[in-house]
């Protein structure tokens, strides 16, 4: 290896270094920037926002089922339900035409 090959290596794991630690845009012409910020920036903040709402999402859920196995080993009733009411419930079939009524009139 000569010093001209050398010093090309040590100058680009130089750049390498130095463009590693950003997380900048990259140089984008002007006529694209807008393109490029509506591809890559809502990618980002879509994703953020789904991690957030799973977790919630989840954390509710299992909140309610260990309140309702709670319910059916204590017989415990709330507000004049108990957990048979629920399963009946959620066994139950519903009117779609009759929801998307009510929703139609809101």
């Amino acid at each position: 290896m000569n010093d001209s090959e050398a010093r090309r290596r040590e100058l680009l794991r130089q750049t390498r270094k130095l463009y590693d630690d950003k997380k900048d845009i990259p140089a984008v012409h002007p006529r694209y920037g807008s393109l490029y910020h509506e591809l890559y920036d809502k990618k980002e903040v879509e994703q953020n926002t789904q991690g957030g709402s799973f977790y919630i999402r989840l954390v509710v859920s299992i909140l309610c089922f260990i309140c309702f196995v709670y319910m059916d080993q204590g017989d415990v009733s709330v507000a004049d339900v108990d957990s048979d009411a629920i399963v009946h419930q959620i066994e139950q079939d519903f009117d779609a035409e009759a929801i998307r009524e009510v929703w139609k009139n809101l």
